[in-house]
């Protein structure tokens, strides 16, 4: 036989916010369902007075509001909050509500997740970038559902990884996944940026009139990309590359081989220290 579930206290004209998740909810049923998906994600914040406030004006539920009260301004007394929310309202089974309270009393929230976050980044950094790949592929299916900053951070993280492989279109979708997450302008133009190297120019074009909304971000990515070659163009970089260029079509071989040489020397040296450099 199914469980049989009461709601408890009324439906809310005005939804309180949880902000740790961006979630309106609008019942105290859909407060405990959000507690319990973000459990390990949660913090002090979430002991906040126009919560009990909510429960008592709009939910209709002043017995729990004033339950709540002893635990505000109490950090340690998070998962007791947590708890008495679940207790009362009898939403989710037992057995969940005590993963819950274990899960926020653990105090971790998402430090396993922060330490897996650095030994993706270091392996991207120490040119293992599909060991980097599976790492943050596995980060984002095992992040609670309701977490929305760490599945942007990783999400991008690929787009960028994706991006140095020189596979573009994979790059665009790590970012357009991160954009339908955050709505940032500045994760849009990464996409946009990646939707343009991985087309041909008349590619690019079809693709930013069939997507109208795309024209002004566009126009600014086309800003950047000039300023960028223009400081490209002024880089000791390019000047070998017109040496190396020069040489070549001069007939000059040994300079060639000598400019050549040392361009390369550099590039090594330049690798070898960004696998150096310690993890952020």
């Amino acid at each position: 036989m199914a469980r049989v579930i009461y709601a408890v206290g009324r439906l809310a004209k005005k939804p309180y916010r949880i902000e740790k998740i961006e979630r309106n909810v609008y019942s105290a049923e859909e407060l405990c369902y959000s507690l319990v998906q973000s459990a390990q994600i949660l913090d002090a914040g979430i002991l906040d007075p126009a919560l009990t406030e909510w429960l008592r004006e709009e939910c209709g539920l002043p017995e729990l509001a004033n339950r709540l009260q002893p635990y505000l301004g109490k950090e340690r007394a998070l998962s007791d909050f947590v708890s008495e929310i679940l207790e009362y309202v009898g939403f989710v089974p037992q057995e969940k509500e005590e993963k819950t309270r274990q899960i926020v009393s653990s105090g971790q929230g998402m430090e396993p997740f922060e330490k897996r976050m650095s030994q993706a980044a270091y392996l991207a950094g120490s040119a293992k970038p599909y060991e980097a790949l599976e790492e943050y592929e596995a980060i984002l299916q095992e992040l609670p559902s309701p977490e929305r900053r760490m599945r942007t951070r990783a999400l991008c993280a690929e787009g960028r990884i994706y991006a140095e492989l020189f596979r573009f279109r994979a790059a665009a979708d790590c970012y357009e996944s991160a954009y339908r997450v955050t709505g940032s302008s500045d994760i849009y133009l990464d996409y946009l940026a990646a939707v343009r190297l991985g087309l041909s120019d008349s590619e690019y074009l079809s693709f930013i009139s069939e997507h109208p909304e795309s024209v002004n971000a566009s126009l600014e990515l086309e800003k950047r990309m000039d300023e960028l070659g223009t400081q490209f163009n002024a880089s000791e970089r390019k000047l070998a590359i017109d040496s190396l260029k020069r040489y070549q079509g001069g007939g000059q071989d040994a300079s060639y081989e000598v400019a050549l040489h040392q361009t390369l020397q550099k590039l090594k040296e330049e690798y070898r220290a960004s696998c150096a450099a310690p993890v952020a």
